[in-house]
């Protein structure tokens, strides 16, 4: 018989990404509660900084892990086909969103012009900063990163009523297990 579950590393991959997730929007909401311009603002907002780029660098296993796995193991029962449907998309828009919200972020780094770095390695900044632009990458970045918290949250909130209402075993096949070895 087969695991109904997905394989453990897509499990570990999106559970480790979700903490993530839930850290950098943690963070981003306590750089507000910080002093503009004192040391704890901008430590918080580098430790934002760092989540968000190591989401990025986690997400390229994660679809290579999912791509190379090919189909999800089935829900049972049957959900009907017009859910599984919206899932798809669902998942789409989320692995998209995952993506973009750091590629934003990173990009709006670069063109703000200041010296900045992921885990102490320096990363590139344009010499020529454009504030107006970085400034717009800053707005659209929050929105993206807004859309996916909430994406991401209705995404948990319809896993918890497959389980508790629908009564099948989509929650469950993402769960870790304390007996995956592999």
């Amino acid at each position: 018989m087969s695991d109904p579950r997905y394989p453990p590393w897509i499990r570990r991959l999106h559970w480790t990404i979700f903490v993530m997730v839930a850290c950098a929007l943690l963070l981003i909401y306590a750089r507000g509660w910080t002093p503009r311009g004192s040391a704890l603002h901008a430590s918080v907002e580098w430790a934002h900084m760092q989540f968000g780029i190591a989401i990025l660098l986690l997400m390229l296993p994660r679809l290579l892990v999912r791509t190379r796995h090919g189909s999800a193991p089935p829900i049972l029962p049957p959900t009907p086909r017009w859910q599984v449907q919206v899932a798809n998309l669902v998942h789409v828009i989320l692995y998209l969103l995952l993506f973009a919200t750091p590629i934003l972020g990173i990009t709006m780094m670069v063109s703000k012009g200041h010296a900045w770095n992921f885990l102490g390695i320096p990363m590139p900044y344009v010499a020529h900063p454009d504030r107006a632009f970085a400034h717009d990458l800053e707005e659209i970045h929050g929105t993206v990163g807004n859309v996916l918290m909430y994406l991401a949250g209705a995404h948990a909130l319809i896993g918890l009523y497959h389980h508790f209402v629908q009564r099948d075993n989509t929650l469950k096949r993402m769960l870790p297990a304390h007996n995956d070895r592999t």
